[in-house]
Formats: C-alpha cells, sequence, structure tokens
C-alpha cells in the first residue's frame, strides 16, 4: 500500500498526515482517538478503493505530530481547531469525515459548527468518547484541572522504555495482539537511546476536562441539529459500559436514528479497537454508505 507522508506547518510545531488514493478523488478524512495516531486505521484502509482520496492525522502529541505547548490542559475540544487547519490546508470544500473514539466525538463537534463542509460522517465506536465529553458537575470538572497542576511534573515527564517494554504497555492497555501493536507503536516510538524508545503519546490527553455541567440534552440537540448522513459503527464488547439506555450515546443515535432516515447504526463483534483488528466486519456497511449519493432533506 503506497502512502504519502508530510507535515503542515503549524505555530507550535507540524501536524504529520498520511495520505492515499487518487488525489482528485472523493475527499476523506480519518481522525484517530486519544492516544492513538493515523496507523491504528492502516488495517482499515487497505480495504478502502483508491478511488477515495484518504487523509489520516495524527492529532498534536500524538504519532509524528508535535505535541501542544507544555503548561496548559488539553480540553475535549482541542481537536475541532486541528480539523479546521487540515481542511483548510488541504483546500478541501467538503468532505466524509471518519474518526474514532475521541476522534469522532471531535468530528460531531466540528460538523456541528461546519455542516456545510462535512458532506457525510463515520463514527467509530463513539460510546466510551461520548460518555466523558461532558463533566456531570463542578466538582468533577474543577477535579481535572487540580488533577493536572498537582501532578504537573508526571504529565510533562517522558518514560524511557525498551522496546519490548513499549510492546508490553501497549498490550496491557488495549485488546489486540502483537502484529497489532507493532502497528500502533510504528508511529508513536522515538529512539531515545540503544534500545531505548519514548512513546510520543502526550500524557495530557488522559485528562481532557468536558464542559461544565451541560445536561445530555443540549449535546443531542447540538449534534443532530444539522442533517448530515452519519453511520455508526458500534463495538459489541462496549455494550455494557457505554451503550446502555443512559448513556448519551445511545439516547444520541436513537434520537438521530429517529429523526433523520440517513442516520444509521450497526453493531459489530469486537472491541474499541475493531476498526485495527477486524476492519473486515463491517467494510461492506461502510464501503455501501460511503458510495451512497445521500438526498438530504431540508425539512
Amino acid at each position: 500500500m503506497e502512502l504519502k507522508e508530510w507535515n503542515l506547518k503549524v505555530p507550535w510545531g507540524n501536524i504529520a498526515l498520511l495520505s492515499r488514493g487518487n488525489t482528485s478523488g472523493e475527499p476523506v478524512l480519518l481522525v484517530h482517538g486519544r492516544l492513538d495516531s493515523a496507523a491504528t486505521f492502516l488495517p482499515l484502509l487497505k480495504l478502502i478503493p483508491a478511488k477515495y482520496y484518504c487523509v489520516l492525522v495524527d492529532l498534536p502529541g500524538n504519532g509524528k505530530s508535535d505535541p501542544f505547548p507544555k503548561g496548559m490542559v488539553l480540553s475535549r475540544f482541542i481537536g475541532v481547531p486541528i480539523i479546521d487547519l487540515v481542511v483548510q490546508h488541504l483546500g478541501w470544500e467538503k468532505f466524509t469525515y471518519i474518526g474514532h473514539s475521541l476522534g469522532s466525538e471531535q468530528g460531531m463537534f466540528y460538523a456541528s459548527i461546519y455542516p456545510k463542509r462535512v458532506k457525510k460522517a463515520v463514527y467509530l465506536d463513539p460510546g466510551p468518547s461520548l460518555e466523558y465529553c461532558n463533566a456531570v458537575n463542578y466538582k468533577r470538572f474543577f477535579k481535572s484541572y487540580q488533577n493536572f497542576y498537582d501532578n504537573y511534573h508526571k504529565y510533562d515527564s517522558e518514560r524511557e522504555y525498551t522496546k519490548e517494554q513499549a510492546m508490553r504497555s501497549v498490550l496491557n492497555a488495549r485488546a489486540i495482539n502483537e502484529e497489532e501493536a507493532e502497528i500502533v507503536l510504528s508511529r508513536c516510538l522515538v529512539e531515545t537511546g540503544p534500545n531505548l524508545y519514548r512513546l510520543s503519546w502526550d500524557r495530557r490527553y488522559k485528562i481532557t476536562p468536558g464542559f461544565n455541567s451541560l445536561p445530555q440534552q443540549f449535546y443531542i440537540d447540538l449534534f443532530s441539529q444539522h442533517r448530515t448522513p452519519s453511520l455508526f459503527i458500534c463495538a459489541s464488547v462496549m455494550t455494557d459500559l457505554y451503550y446502555q439506555q443512559s448513556n448519551l450515546s445511545v439516547k444520541l443515535m436513537s434520537h438521530m436514528s429517529e429523526e433523520n432516515k440517513n442516520v444509521n447504526v450497526i453493531w459489530v463483534e469486537g472491541g474499541h479497537d475493531v476498526h485495527l483488528t477486524n476492519p473486515e466486519r463491517f467494510i461492506n456497511e461502510l464501503l455501501m454508505f460511503l458510495d451512497n449519493d445521500f438526498v438530504i432533506s431540508k425539512l
């Protein structure tokens, strides 16, 4: 699979980009989740026809992109201006958005702000991220900031690993095998010495406080206000934790699919990283969605 790689210059450094496909083809932007990189989409990318021009982003402090300046807390909204910078750089007026986890959440915010740019959207297992996008009360909201500044040295430090230790760390954190862990690490290992590495992931993403004390209905109204054709692909293993009737994800998907015939929800056997481990399980539905020329009602 032939990939092009380049950097977008920004005030604090570089945003790393990958692309595949015909540059004059249908544009598709893929945005990964928390503490990940563009590499997470590589198995899926192999199954997407080259008629689509796919561009993959390493969010700042992930993969090969430079982190944001030290000293600041990263909010959950932080990816939206990054998406905007990339879209402006590419000169796209309309495109299809594919996001995983936090990347899904960022895509929902972006589509709410720039509805005319997002032609259609695919949200890969958004439930876990949506569950944490809102601080349910001020105490929880404040605690995120207190945690960061009370433990600033921890979030600012860079631990060194051997390759084997880094591999074990990824395997312990995610339900993937060694081959898949190699893919994950392919853009995240930074060599610091003989068989010594650091992980490029910015630890501040472990906090990312949401907005303070907004009701679930706020997000339902915000994310469903525009009739963007959307495909939700949800992992069955996550059902008990993030897809119950009380969860924002279920309420949002139910409302959007009831109000908009161009919104579909499918369930796939697998875990949160099913797009990495088993993309073949949903590729037919995904390609059917990408190929569909939706008629959008103005009602």
